[in-house]
Formats: structure tokens, sequence, C-alpha cells
């Protein structure tokens, strides 16, 4: 009996369908068919049975299914832990929103290096579902998220705060609080990479407004764009220098904010330095942000409610 049949057999009998389970495992069907065939043959038994609504497990086959989990089962948990073998001899693979890179992760590598804690980090930027991805497939040992996949260990971080942001010129400049419906119809210009996109976009649908007017991965690129007055945004406290000519930055009414999460794979070998790394995330994150609230506090353009910013522990 080979893995590769008991592979074959549990996505079969999940799928209910051979050609579903080679698109699942990555073969062709042929090769699915071939597979379950040889186990059939080996146990001398059929598993499964071939009928109109698609395919099902025969009386055998779903007392052999539990047993064939298991080994699939088994077999993934011994390639994890060999993964995390080699991580944990390695470097710790940390991935991060850009919300979090923007002002926070810089300090946070450089105080890591000064202490010497830092000279085995790497460090990913990506979105936020391709961070869950790397998570779930053992690529990286470290998220910070907006969401975690099931089976990770996850940690409040930052409750980031949302503002509207628009050219000093701009009929809402003097305003310090607008509403967020009124901002949502205005033409945006909206980070890819920021899940408020997605809630704008489904607002604007259901009005059958305008999509955004651009959008823009990188957030210097979105910030000298709205200070042309080629449009407004909204965007996280987190991604915002302390001082922003040209910009008015107004409060949402009403108020947005969202939580930044670290979280790390429920495993041996990446846990121990996973959970060393996020307390030293959350020190010196709100550290950091403590820098940002006061220098942001004697600028004339600064961000309103800069004070908001808060680091969970």
């Amino acid at each position: 009996m080979k893995l590769s049949q008991c592979s074959a057999f549990v996505a079969v009998a999940e799928t209910e369908s051979f050609t579903r389970a080679g698109l699942r495992l990555g073969i062709s069907q042929s090769a699915v068919s071939h597979a379950v065939a040889a186990l059939e043959k080996e146990l001398g038994v059929a598993l499964l049975r071939r009928e109109r609504g698609g395919v099902v497990l025969t009386p055998e086959g779903g007392r052999a299914l539990k047993h064939a989990r298991a080994v699939t089962r088994h077999a993934e948990l011994v390639a994890l832990r060999a993964r995390d073998a080699r991580a944990d001899d390695g470097p710790l693979r940390v991935a991060t929103v850009p919300t979090f890179a923007a002002q926070l992760l810089p300090r946070l590598m450089a105080e890591l290096a000064a202490t010497g804690r830092g000279s085995d980090l790497t460090v990913r930027e990506a979105d936020d579902k391709q961070i869950c991805r790397w998570l779930q497939a053992g690529v990286v040992d470290v998220g910070i998220t907006y969401s975690a996949p099931p089976g990770m260990i996850t940690a409040p971080l930052v409750r980031e705060t949302l503002y509207a942001l628009v050219s000093r010129d701009h009929p809402l400049a003097d305003a310090r609080v607008v509403p967020y419906e009124q901002v949502a119809r205005l033409p945006l210009i909206v980070p890819a990479w920021d899940p408020e996109a997605a809630v704008l976009r489904a607002l604007r649908e259901a009005e059958g407004g305008p999509l955004f007017s651009h959008h823009i991965r990188d957030t210097n690129t979105v910030l000298c764009m709205v200070g042309e007055g080629l449009g407004a945004t909204i965007l996280p406290d987190t991604v915002l220098p302390a001082t922003l000519p040209g910009l008015r930055v107004l409060r949402l009414a009403p108020g947005r904010s969202r939580q930044l999460s670290l979280s790390t794979r429920a495993a041996e070998g990446g846990e121990g330095r996973g959970r060393a790394f996020a307390a030293a995330a959350r020190e010196i994150a709100g550290r950091r942000l403590r820098e940002l609230r006061d220098s942001a506090a004697s600028q004339t353009d600064v961000v309103v409610g800069m004070a908001d910013r808060r680091v969970l522990s």
C-alpha cells in the first residue's frame, strides 16, 4: 500500500469525483483512477462506486476511509515536523501586511538586530490572503495579518484607526469629521492590498456608483496623488508618516478601526521562537507608536487623533 494510493482514495471520497480529486492533488484523472484501482486490487475489495450523481463509497470503502485519512494525516504531520526542524535551524520567517511594514517593522527589526535577536530574521511583505496561505503551507513561521487560518496560534497586536485623507484645497479640507459614506462616494485612490477596498467596492456596487479612480499598490504613491488633488483615500494610521505636507487628515463618522494580529503555526518547531518574536513585537511596536504620536503632536500637518493608536498586550 502506497501513500499516493491512500491520498487518491481520500481525495475521491471527499470530492465525490475523480476529476476534482485530480485537481486537488495536482495529477491527472487517469492517475487518480489507477491509484485507486491499485489500492482496491491490493485490498481485494471495491472501495468506490460510480453513480449518476457522482462517486460514492461502498460499505467497505466507508470503513477503509477513516484509516486512509489517518495515513495521510500522519504523513502530513511527518512533513510538517521535518519543516519545523529545518526552520528551527534556519532564520525565523516573518510575513507582514504593508500597514505594519510601513512605520513599525523597521524599528522592530533595528532593535532586534541591536540586541542580537534579529540576525536570524527574514521578512516578506504580502497581502492578508497570501500570508494566510503561506502560514498554512509552512512557508513562513510568523504572520502579521488581519485574519488567520484555522490551526494558528493568534494574538492581537495593533488596533488601527482609519482616517480619510484629502488635499488641502479639497472642499472637505476644513472639516475635522466626515461621514464614512460621504467619503466612499468621492473619487477614491485605494491601495490594492488594503482590505478596506473590498468594503468600499461593495458599498459602491450596491449604490450603482463608479468604482475607484485609481488602484495603487504603493502607499507613498497614494499619498502623493491625493496631495495633488487626484482623489481622496482612506488609510489606517499605521501607514501615515508624522508629517503630511499638502494633505488634510479627517476623522470618520462613525469611527472605523480594525485589528492587526500576530499568528504563529501551532507546531513545535516554530512556536517558541514565534512567541518570543511576538512579545518583542508588541513591546517595540508600542514604544514606536508612542514616539510617532509625540512627534505628530508637535507638527502642524499632523494626523488628527494620532493618540488613538493602541497596542494590545
